[in-house]
């Protein structure tokens, strides 16, 4: 995985605040970079296969290529629930000369409702050449303050001096918040509807069980994608990637019908006695200069499950 590189005290790491690309060069690579990521996943066939090769990486490629597997088995009106659009992709910022990785912040939307959509392009160095290392929507009244301009360029997250908690004690405070049973509460994080989902939807995940099995869930922080400081000292955006596991384990055998994901993505159609479900999840954390961290994105996408 991608992480965030080191940086001088000041937690930049840009020797200047030119960008690593032009503004123009970022605006053409993100509109086909966020077309190319828009059409490959709702593509089945192998060349949607290839091209998803081509327009994800890490995290966001595996989880694109499991989606794209279920698409057989969705109906019309799931498949457009999720789908991006082709057009209208709006450049946010670009990381500045020297950093590495290169990055581009765009901005899309969701086709059918047009929500929005923050898309986290990650550059292999050339300047030319990127992929969608995240693709999170927005989350409810999100909001993402200003970043600097496109042709200014962004400073990297550096060591993350200047920030109110370090990315990785913001994750590891969102992965302990909304663990199943026993979460722990935190003030490093502000509420968001998206902790409240995973905690509400575990416990009736456990409850729908009628004491005959044990439910449990484990987010698992695996590091950073990417991020960028916000202008002015305010703080910095940052990608990350965490591992959900939810496993059940029945007392004594019981016939249970997986959800419908779990069978298009792995077949399995009952679950007698024990089940294990792999998730990906995706956030958008803005940490600012001070205060409580705030969950603006996510994406949540199951890649692989087992049970019997």
């Amino acid at each position: 995985m991608l992480s965030a590189c080191s940086g001088n005290s000041d937690g930049s790491t840009g020797a200047t605040g030119d960008p690593a690309v032009t503004a123009e060069a970022a605006q053409q690579t993100a509109t086909s970079s966020v077309a190319a990521a828009a059409t490959s996943s709702l593509d089945a066939t192998t060349a949607g296969a290839a091209a998803r090769q081509k327009a994800f990486a890490g995290a966001a490629l595996q989880s694109a290529n499991a989606y794209a597997k279920t698409l057989p088995g969705r109906t019309t009106a799931e498949k457009a629930d999720a789908a991006l659009a082709t057009t209208g992709a709006k450049v946010l910022a670009v990381s500045r000369s020297g950093d590495t990785p290169q990055q581009i912040l765009a901005q899309t939307t969701l086709k059918k409702t047009g929500a929005a959509v923050l898309v986290l392009l990650v550059g292999d160095g050339s300047g030319t050449t990127f992929k969608a290392a995240a693709v999170t929507p927005m989350l409810p009244d999100a909001k993402l303050e200003a970043l600097d301009a496109p042709n200014q360029g962004s400073a990297a997250i550096g060591d993350g001096n200047g920030l109110a908690k370090s990315p990785k004690d913001v994750l590891a405070a969102f992965a302990g918040s909304v663990k199943f049973p026993n979460p722990t509460a935190t003030k490093v994080l502000a509420d968001d509807p998206l902790s409240e989902q995973l905690r509400q939807s575990a416990r009736a995940q456990s409850q729908a069980l009628n004491n005959q099995g044990a439910f449990t869930q484990q987010h698992d922080p695996k590091g950073l994608l990417g991020g960028l400081r916000l202008k002015g000292g305010n703080g910095a955006i940052v990608f990350a990637h965490l591992v959900r596991n939810d496993a059940i384990a029945m007392r004594t055998p019981v016939k249970l019908t997986p959800a419908k994901e779990l069978t298009l993505l792995t077949g399995i159609k009952q679950i007698t006695t024990e089940a294990n479900l792999t998730s990906n999840e995706i956030l958008a954390i803005v940490i600012p200069a001070s205060g409580q961290a705030r969950v603006v994105a996510a994406s949540d996408q199951l890649v692989a499950g087992s049970g019997r």
